[in-house]
């Protein structure tokens, strides 16, 4: 029989079962709050979302307990009910079929490379540039350091687990490390000079439509990141105990730097003078005067583009183990679906690293390498992208209570079925608000009679911002039914053993 909460084996392939025996079961409780930790904090966008002046700060209070809280208690019931490899691909599937999990696994997969090569990379090149060469590094350089920033990442992504557990591990301390440093100097800083001419004030901090649909995406953005150990699930240690108490910790963490983090920059930095790529290095080059050292500076560089690392790194280790999944499950090439006898998902890995290498040689070559144009269309298409990887998550809660009542629950999102639904419903609208305001950006806002530009608001023209951002997401999602039609075929032709794949889920 098998055990209660675990995904039915006449749903498990044989191509999967084989794969799933190279895995090793080494991550523990304190593994998982430091790999979700800092698969949370991203502090290549908090910048971005500080651009809202003091009301970023309201909104990140409001989206933790409207998003946060209900997207936490949602994901620890889905992931200790079902704790299975490749989690949000195999949820979505059993909750609603192969083909909004594939859709749900490519979206999912995709968003991180294209991250990769993209805000990420912007964001290494913006402090390079701004505390160590203190002046550009010209478009040649860039795509360099571009192409070995996508390449250290995936190579740690490569790394065995019970090894590579340690970049995640290791960044999150790093990046707890970096906040201490500017916590400490942007205090020290008001103490000295107190707040700058043309920085937020209290007043600001009153919300408004404008700032809700500013800030709104890049805070389900920065959220995140809950059900990303779930693609490792099979190598946890005992994730029916420890997935719930991973979420509650980890989001206690996460809420407290990002709240340390935003606060500094929206004192320290003119509102006219926040800067979405490079708003982080802004706050701490204003601050860090307090103690004039450029060891410092050059410290704090170095430190910054580890957390960077250590961000993209993470969300390779569980988003390619979820795709690798899927097309071991028929829902994707299943070369695709190659581990190395380490446990590793060697080919989408390496899959993620030509695609974050394709990102970084065309938008830096489209946009002449003007950095800042680079980073606002790769913000949008990842967020926008990343938030719809979620449409068939949120609501799988309530289908796999309806499909599985009786599987065993070690935590239950409180209020019965009237809770998760008003659990899921709550999740899923942000997800649609923030693709409506990233991917059609206006809309909402033409709604309400307010003026919208693009080209102020992103740096872009209308006509190349939808280009880029449509025409990517459009390709994304063909994508993942071409896969999907893929590994249906490789059913047919019986590659993945079809008496075991002939049925979807009841």
């Amino acid at each position: 029989m098998a055990e209660a909460g675990a995904i039915p084996p006449s749903l498990e392939t044989a191509a999967a079962a084989r794969e799933k025996a190279k895995l090793r079961k080494v991550l523990g409780r304190s593994d998982l709050v430091l790999f979700t930790a800092c698969a949370i904090l991203g502090f290549d966008t908090v910048a971005a979302s500080a651009q809202a002046g003091a009301q970023a700060v309201t909104w990140l209070v409001i989206s933790l307990v409207i998003f946060l809280i209900p997207y936490g208690m949602l994901t620890a019931e889905l992931g200790s009910t079902f704790p299975v490899e490749g989690g949000p691909y195999e949820w979505a599937r059993m909750a609603f079929g192969r083909l909004a999990g594939s859709i749900t696994a490519i979206l999912y997969w995709l968003s991180n490379p294209t991250w990769i090569g993209g805000t990420l990379t912007a964001s290494t090149i913006a402090t390079l540039d701004g505390l160590v060469l203190h002046k550009p590094l010209g478009t040649a350089a860039e795509i360099i350091v571009g192409l070995a920033f996508v390449w250290v990442t995936v190579a740690v992504a490569i790394v065995a687990f019970r090894i590579g557990k340690w970049g995640p591990n290791i960044g999150t301390f790093v990046k707890i490390a970096v906040v201490a440093i500017f916590t400490i100097l942007f205090i020290a800083f008001l103490v000295q000079h107190g707040r700058p001419a043309g920085a937020s004030a209290a007043t600001d901090l009153k919300p408004s439509l404008n700032g809700f649909l500013t800030v709104v995406g890049l805070m389900v953005f920065l959220w995140v990141g809950f059900e990303l150990a779930n693609g490792a699930a099979e190598e946890m240690r005992n994730p029916q105990r420890d997935v719930p108490k991973m979420i509650l910790r980890s989001g206690i963490i996460c809420a407290i730097i990002y709240g340390l983090v935003i606060i500094g920059i929206v004192l320290v930095i003119p509102k006219a003078g926040l800067s979405s790529v490079s708003g982080f290095v802004d706050a701490y080059n204003a601050v860090s005067g307090v103690f004039h050292s450029h060891g410092l500076n050059v410290l704090f560089a170095a430190l910054l583009i580890v957390t960077l690392l250590a961000s993209g790194a993470v969300w390779l280790e569980g988003a390619d183990r979820t795709q690798a999944i899927a097309s071991l499950d028929g829902a994707g090439p299943k070369w695709m679906g190659r581990f190395t006898s380490f446990g590793t998902p060697i080919a989408v890995n390496i899959s993620s690293g030509v695609v974050s290498s394709a990102f970084v040689l065309f938008i830096f070559l489209v946009t002449s390498g003007k950095l800042a144009n680079f980073f606002a269309v790769m913000l949008s298409l990842t967020v926008s992208t990343t938030a719809v990887s979620y449409f068939f998550i949120f609501p799988a809660l309530v289908r796999l209570r309806q499909l599985y009542p009786d599987a065993r629950r070690p935590y239950r999102v409180p209020g019965g079925m009237a809770g998760a639904w008003a659990a899921a419903i709550i999740s899923e609208l942000f997800v649609v608000v923030t693709a409506v305001t990233l991917l059609w950006p206006g809309a909402i806002n033409e709604l309400f009679g307010q003026s919208y530009s693009v080209e102020a608001s992103w740096g872009v023209s209308r006509a190349f911002f939808e280009w880029v951002t449509l025409g990517a997401f459009g390709v994304m999602v063909l994508l993942g039914v071409v896969f999907w039609a893929i590994g249906a075929r490789n059913v047919r032709r019986g590659l993945l053993a079809p008496d075991k794949v002939g049925q979807e889920a009841p």
